[in-house]
């Protein structure tokens, strides 16, 4: 399947301290601008942001609002510093003095760095000295990757797919029926899919790297329908009708055994931040309504 480039344009101002994207959709308590796996962020933690980067000239309000790209960008720089904390936590990784020194040691020579608020200053070295303990996360093992990859595919930050593109729903129910009483996955891809080489591939979405393709690519890249459709799919379990601008898809992840190297190649190399990326795509991330919602298959807040 053709992939669909998107560019992703960030101000100077956010850019500072915006560095990734997150999750969910939802409500939850009034005083709250969102909640990552059952903690809150106060709304008061992003006004004060906002407010700040506004006094230090980085954002422009618009008759006194800033505007909802801006907020939505501190939000999820806010929530992904929370989600980092969380990963940090979980793989008993810490924030060491020397992390904190190098962050402020770069970030102070940053011209309008001393025009920053106390807030937005603890905020930018938080985030960034929690990337530099990202960093140290190690993969994890055989066994315990195969336990994440079998409970929830894209909880590892990597998606291990195959399809079958086809131009009809019917057709796709079609496949499916087939896939459920046995039918070769390969077989049926060679037979039916309107994508060029589905004969050769089986419908296999690989990477340079082999097999498995980083859940940020898909995020990034993908037609937003058939992320969306691939982040529900289990592993060996049929997926379908998924409508993208293509047509419709049947979705299967690989087992494990069949993609192992590829996916354990893939981690190997950065592991921490794919397991970020995994955490808020399979995470309770919510997101009061003003602000929009987590969409998961794109990896950023937008409208409702």
């Amino acid at each position: 399947m053709s992939r669909t480039p998107k560019k992703s344009v960030r101000s100077l101002a956010i850019a500072c301290i915006a560095m990734v994207s997150l999750a969910s959709c939802g409500g939850g308590s009034k005083n709250n601008a969102a909640s990552v796996n059952g903690v809150a962020i106060p709304k008061k933690t992003l006004e004060t942001t906002l407010t700040q980067l506004s006094d230090a000239g980085q954002i422009k309000l618009e008759n006194g609002v800033a505007p909802m790209d801006a907020v939505r960008s501190v939000l999820a720089a806010i929530i992904r510093g929370e989600a980092t904390k969380q990963i940090l936590s979980q793989y008993k990784v810490d924030i060491t003095d020397a992390d904190t020194k190098s962050v402020v040691d770069q970030v102070s020579k940053d011209a309008g760095y001393d025009k920053l608020g106390t807030e937005l200053k603890n905020l930018i070295i938080g985030l960034n000295s929690g990337d530099l303990a990202l960093a140290r996360v190690k993969a994890p093992s055989e066994a315990d990757l195969q336990k994440m990859y079998n409970d929830s595919p894209a909880s590892v930050g990597a998606m291990c797919a195959e399809h079958i593109l086809v131009k009809d729903e019917a057709t796709a129910n079609e496949v499916i029926k087939k896939l459920n009483d046995g039918g070769d996955f390969k077989k049926l891809a060679g037979e039916y899919s309107t994508e060029p080489n589905a004969a050769t591939t089986g419908g296999i979405l690989g990477s340079t790297d082999g097999d498995c393709i980083a859940l940020s690519d898909y995020q990034s890249q993908f037609d937003s329908g058939f992320t969306a459709g691939a982040l529900t799919a289990k592993v060996g379990v049929p997926t379908g009708p998924v409508k993208s601008s293509f047509g419709f898809h049947v979705i299967m992840i690989r087992p494990f055994a069949d993609v192992k190297a590829s996916l354990m190649l893939l981690l190997s190399k950065s592991p921490g931040m794919s397991l970020m990326t995994g955490f808020l795509a399979t995470h309770d991330v919510t997101i009061a309504s003003e602000y929009g919602r987590w969409n998961t298959a794109t990896g950023k807040i937008t409208d409702l």
